[in-house]
């Protein structure tokens, strides 16, 4: 199974764009039985959970970078040191999805599994705005290299690209609009 998890802060703009991300692929896509996909707004230490079951784990997250990118992420590359102070940046509420891998490996969660981590950029996050035009483009852009992604992994998405720009621009870009189901935060 691949789990999608789209991480961010949809209370400050184009910070939301991780779980906007999630929640238009889990609308329109059409062919995604193979896929579970969680947007995340607001994630917490207990998110580590969603690693335990997937084989291949995708996130999706903001980057202030200059553009987005799609990182093969292997946490043995990490000392574990840095794995420590990565766990303890998430002593807050806001936890990145590089400090949700982190404490997922020093959990053991991660053993035998594939982690990949769409970096979406240049963001700026703004307190109470919801997506900017920009962000718009930059999270279609991201569904395009995550239907490439999933490509590569085997599975051939059918995205509805008109729906995919309606639901970025319309209930995205309303940082008060709540995801469906958001209270489980599953929408399949």
């Amino acid at each position: 199974m691949i789990r999608i998890l789209g991480i961010g802060n949809r209370m400050y703009g184009d910070d939301g764009i991780g779980p906007c991300i999630a929640y238009t692929l889990a609308k329109c896509a059409s062919n995604h039985s193979q896929i579970d996909i969680i947007p995340l707004d607001l994630p917490s230490h207990g998110d580590i959970s969603l690693f335990a079951e997937p084989e291949t784990i995708i996130l999706i997250d903001s980057s202030p970078d200059a553009e987005t990118i799609v990182y093969h992420v292997n946490p043995e590359n990490l000392g574990e040191l840095e794995k420590l102070e990565l766990a303890q940046q998430g002593a807050g509420h806001n936890i990145s999805s590089i400090t949700l891998i982190a404490l997922a490996d020093n959990a053991g969660l991660l053993r035998e599994k594939e982690i990949y981590l769409i970096l979406v950029g240049p963001c700026q996050p703004e307190f109470g705005t919801g997506l900017s035009p920009q962000g718009i483009l930059l999270a279609e852009k991201a569904v395009m290299k995550l239907k490439e992604l999933m490509g590569e992994l085997g599975i051939g998405l059918k995205i509805d690209y008109d729906c995919v720009r309606s639901l970025l621009s319309g209930t995205c870009s309303d940082p008060l609009s709540p995801l469906e189901d958001s209270s489980a935060r599953r929408l399949w």
